[in-house]
């Protein structure tokens, strides 16, 4: 189900007008491909052989590398931008892991089921989606999704893409408390933090900054906290670039606690730090938005407050 998105030219007024930029998308036999000004953007990735869709490449501005990773050691299961759940528990299904390994699709998969581009106007693309969440060596469907996203990009430094994630709950379920789980973004090493704490491999990563809406920083300073938003940005060929995420206070289960690690993961997630499992009825409806801001310069420069503040009504 649609939902009304904001019509924006400009956030920041003491910015110089950025004209925006052409945006268009194509359907192809396992994706939908948005390119900006002719030059790729993204792909949503709907292919079974995958465990769930997911968005790759996310290409930032000005240098149209991009600022996330794909089947990076040593979690290849965190696929750029995707939304997943691990620990999902019902009848005859003791872990459904929608999650990983990504080989095991037996667990869990997330199966799309019609996707379509609803709008192509030149402006902004709008696709959608009907998902279906199921455990296949059970038989076990947990959920139908209906999945909207809208991408624009209203100047050269900036892309935004909107999500709008509405889940009918199919059985009586609960889901375990568990790190692997929500709306979550696998930034590339470059743009990593440096790091010991998960092991000497993830030390050489590159020398980003991951910063929140409350100007907590790193993942000891951001962990479990509620920001409105947390961004990760650093030089990627010579370009600072970054992607911020932003959590609508309207979300069911809100606010996600963010889950974030230094080499590069961060979610805000609603299902890591319970002290008890969240349990859901047959019948219940979930709603979850999302906006994703695909920026040069750090969050300042790309004003992600005015970004966050536009989208939340706050």
């Amino acid at each position: 189900m649609l939902y009304p998105f904001a019509l924006l030219v400009l956030i920041s007024a003491g910015c110089k007008a950025d004209p925006s930029q052409d945006v268009n998308a194509s359907m192809e036999a396992d994706r939908i491909s948005v390119k900006v000004n002719g030059e790729d953007f993204t792909s949503y990735l709907f292919s079974q052989e995958h465990k769930y869709p997911f968005y790759y490449p996310v290409n930032g501005p000005l240098s149209g590398r991009s600022v996330t990773t794909w089947d990076q050691e040593p979690y290849p299961h965190h696929s750029s931008l995707y939304v997943s759940l691990d620990w999902v528990i019902s009848e005859n299904v003791a872990r459904g892991n929608y999650w990983q390994p990504r080989h095991e699709l037996e667990t869990g998969q997330v199966f799309s089921r019609n996707p379509q581009i609803l709008s192509n106007d030149g402006k902004s693309v709008v696709f959608t989606d009907h998902l279906e969440w199921i455990v296949p060596a059970t038989g076990n469907h947990h959920f139908n999704e209906t999945r909207t996203v809208k991408i624009w990009a209203p100047s050269s430094t900036v892309r935004v893409m909107d999500f709008n994630l509405e889940f009918d709950v199919l059985k009586d379920l609960s889901v375990r408390p568990t790190g692997h789980s929500f709306f979550s973004a696998r930034m590339r090493p470059e743009i990593a933090v440096g790091c010991m704490n998960h092991g000497p491999e993830l030390a050489p990563l590159g020398t980003g900054t991951i910063v929140d809406s409350d100007g907590n920083r790193d993942e000891a300073g951001i962990r479990e906290k509620a920001g409105d938003w947390a961004a990760f940005y650093g030089d990627n060929d010579g370009v600072t670039k970054g992607l911020a995420i932003i959590q609508h206070p309207e979300n069911s289960y809100y606010p996600g606690l963010w889950v974030t690690r230094d080499y590069g993961f961060f979610s805000p997630s609603s299902f890591c730090f319970n002290e008890e499992p969240v349990e859901m009825s047959a019948g219940q409806k979930l709603s979850f938005r999302y906006r994703v801001v695909v920026f040069s310069g750090n969050h300042k420069e790309a004003d992600i407050d005015g970004w966050c503040r536009d989208f939340t009504g706050s």
